[in-house]
């Protein structure tokens, strides 16, 4: 029994010590950082080739040019062993941002190591001379950038209003921070911890978030929740035929997490009614909503504003949306422009809705009409076509379902074959509220950017897909022509 207790007493020992080397250079991070983000740099080395990928071609290539002789070897030679940095690359590198201040913490593998690169940059003339202040070793890179090292942690540091003085010894404070006083102990840090088998994980608090990151989320956001009340939770893996970056949003308060929960409610799953486009489509979007909610929200769009606000003139068009409680979906042929909008585009748009008692007042609309230069005539039954200037647009009712389509859209929409794309993926669209197809390889099949590099990435390119399950959560997908490769590798 004794032996038994000293064993297990052992054994929470080395638990404690491993969860210990597993924080302790994470720790430096502030409480109160605004962003986070871990990248698992060496799984992403390893699945994406890199050691034989372009992207080092040309590291080497410009490493060539600002280096030469000795520096050029021993440049090299870190490039090919990154391991001789001192650095455990099998650990998390983290990015943060507290304020003013911008670090970057990593795991030291061998402290002798690093000192060994840090002589090789004084040598070169990028560093200063190595000063030590309580057992933390400090020098400048580049002279506005704060190394900070010790036996397992490397720390960058850059202040961009302070004095370089001030950030030494914000560098120094934080190798010595205490893990009650680190982001480690935040329940930021343990949802981050969960989504750790990911390449790259975020935390953003809404305080931090700035142009148009902003505005997005905001549009996303229950009327009611300011920015500073959420936070924003993404991660990115890099897999077998795709890119897959996932956002959550988060509630800070009970207050701002109930109003996101009842935002749940305008949405539902797509029932899938229009799952099969016409053939040749290049964009596909469907989602399950309720038309008030639709409506609010469109008129927060300036350029949806606009359009509303056109065919306001025609007819009662709120009306109609404000009826829609079920599938809306809208499709665009390949020749779409995307310089020119839905207003210049062939499109189709289907949407399900709970009653027709807006038909009443057709023949009002279309008496009223005239003053604005527009007209509308009955085709057959419900369906109509309203005229403008050289613009015309086909609407009308089919059973519970109204459209609205540009007149070779509609034309082609009796004969044209179904497109069974979306076939295979109709359990994943059923399972989410909003869905999204990009066909970007004939969107961007005659796309030039300059950049040869950039120009290979298009190459590889197959799809968009964006799906989201909430409407405080999504997840966009790259897809690649060929589904076997690994995304980086295809990429890089």
């Amino acid at each position: 029994m004794k032996n038994f207790r000293l064993m297990a007493i052992a054994a929470l020992v080395l638990v404690a010590l491993a969860s210990c080397h597993k924080t302790d250079y994470i720790q430096v991070i502030p409480q109160e950082s605004s962003c986070v983000v871990s990248a698992n740099i060496a799984k992403m080395a390893t699945d994406g080739d890199l050691a034989n990928s372009n992207l080092m071609g040309v590291v080497n290539q410009y490493m060539g040019l600002i280096t030469a002789g000795d520096a050029k070897q021993q440049f090299q030679h870190y490039v090919d062993n990154p391991a001789d940095l001192g650095i455990d690359f099998t650990q998390p590198v983290y990015f943060f941002m507290a304020g003013d201040i911008t670090g970057v913490t990593m795991r030291v593998a061998d402290d002798d190591d690093v000192e060994k690169f840090v002589q090789m940059l004084n040598n070169q003339g990028l560093c200063s001379n190595v000063q030590t202040v309580d057992g933390v070793k400090l020098t400048q890179f580049l002279d506005d950038i704060v190394f900070a090292y010790n036996a397992h942690t490397m720390l960058m540091l850059a202040n961009v209003s302070g004095s370089l003085v001030q950030t030494r010894q914000i560098a120094a404070q934080l190798m010595k921070q205490d893990k009650a006083s680190s982001f480690v102990e935040t329940e930021a840090y343990d949802e981050m911890d969960d989504l750790s088998d990911r390449d790259i994980v975020a935390y953003t608090n809404g305080a931090a978030l700035s142009g148009e990151l902003l505005e997005s989320v905001k549009s996303l956001l229950p009327t009611g929740i300011r920015p500073v009340d959420i936070e924003l939770f993404s991660s990115v893996e890099f897999k077998k035929g795709k890119a897959v970056l996932t956002a959550e949003i988060e509630g800070k308060s009970q207050t701002a997490q109930k109003l996101i929960d009842e935002g749940n409610k305008n949405f539902h799953k797509i029932e899938g009614r229009y799952l099969e486009p016409q053939e040749g489509f290049a964009v596909w979007m469907a989602m399950g909503v309720e038309g008030s909610w639709l409506l609010e929200h469109l008129k927060q769009n300036p350029q949806a504003k606009q359009t509303l606000l056109m065919l306001e003139r025609a007819i009662d068009v709120e009306a109609i949306i404000r009826s829609v409680d079920g599938d809306v979906a809208i499709t665009l042929s390949k020749d779409f422009d995307t310089e020119k909008g839905l207003a210049g585009a062939d499109f189709m748009l289907m949407a399900n809705v709970e009653n027709t008692d807006f038909l009443r007042d057709v023949d009002y609309w279309q008496k009223t009409m005239k003053q604005y230069g527009v007209s509308m005539s009955r085709t057959k039954g419900n369906d109509y076509v309203l005229k403008a200037s050289d613009y015309s647009l086909n609407w009308g009712v089919d059973g519970k379902d109204v459209y609205f389509a540009s007149a070779k859209m509609f034309a082609a929409n009796a004969t044209a074959q179904r497109s069974q794309l979306l076939s295979s993926r109709a359990k994943e669209i059923k399972k989410s509220q909003v869905y999204v197809y990009m066909d970007l390889e004939s969107l961007l099949k005659h796309a030039r950017t300059g950049n040869p590099a950039l120009d290979h990435v298009v190459s590889q390119l197959k799809a968009f897909v964006l799906k989201s399950k909430s409407s405080n959560s999504v997840e966009f997908s790259l897809e690649l022509k060929d589904d076997s490769q690994n995304f980086l590798k295809a990429v890089l």
